[in-house]
């Protein structure tokens, strides 16, 4: 599963949506509706950064196969009133594209680019019929997408943390914030127990 953990902060979001927007090989959806809506697909990067579900987007590779299912998961009702549904963008060759960002001063998560791989979609399918067939994917338009997609954000990154590239805002976030101790998902202010600053 070609996958790519990067920081990104503040503008870097949108300059990464502009960027799968001018690629031009992807319709973006959300990854999650918001609870008692309708799932949202996406045409510009300003629509995905002014929705609430913007941060966790499945990106579907024009012509690599059936059009994404929509599955609807009902919730359950705790409260009268409270929402009862939301819906969920699947598919076997989607391209998952996050947001992590910071988390106040003392954090900056992880962005990450995902897809499943041709064997591992074939080797979850007994168990996720309602997905159909993963041989009715075109992997490699799929595989070149996803590549074309991580090799932008990792141009545009100024910096590298290990394997992990830094984008502009990013790398001013983490100046200063003085963020040092790398683990979990992201780096911090403060180490965990038996770290080192980087």
């Amino acid at each position: 599963m070609p996958n790519l953990d990067f920081y990104a902060a503040d503008d870097d979001w949108p300059a990464v949506l502009d960027a799968v927007f001018e690629l031009g090989l992807f319709r973006v959806f959300e990854s999650d509706s918001q609870r008692d809506c309708e799932l949202r697909e996406f045409s510009t990067a300003a629509e995905v950064a002014a929705a609430p579900g913007g941060r966790h987007l499945a990106l579907y590779v024009v012509g690599s196969g059936a059009a994404p299912m929509v599955r609807r998961l009902d919730l359950p009702a705790s409260v009268p009133g409270s929402p009862t549904f939301r819906y969920r963008c699947e598919g076997w060759g989607l391209v998952q594209l996050y947001y992590g960002g910071p988390v106040g001063v003392q954090e900056l998560r992880w962005s990450h680019t995902n897809h499943n791989s041709e064997k591992r979609a074939a080797a979850w399918a007994t168990a996720v019929p309602r997905l159909g067939d993963p041989a009715a994917w075109n992997w490699a338009a799929v595989t070149s997408a996803s590549g074309k997609l991580n090799r932008v954000a990792r141009r545009m990154a100024v910096s590298k943390i290990g394997s992990h590239p830094v984008l502009p805002h990013a790398a001013q976030f983490i100046a200063d914030a003085g963020l040092r101790y790398e683990y979990g998902t992201g780096i911090h202010a403060t180490p965990s127990y038996g770290m080192s600053a980087r």
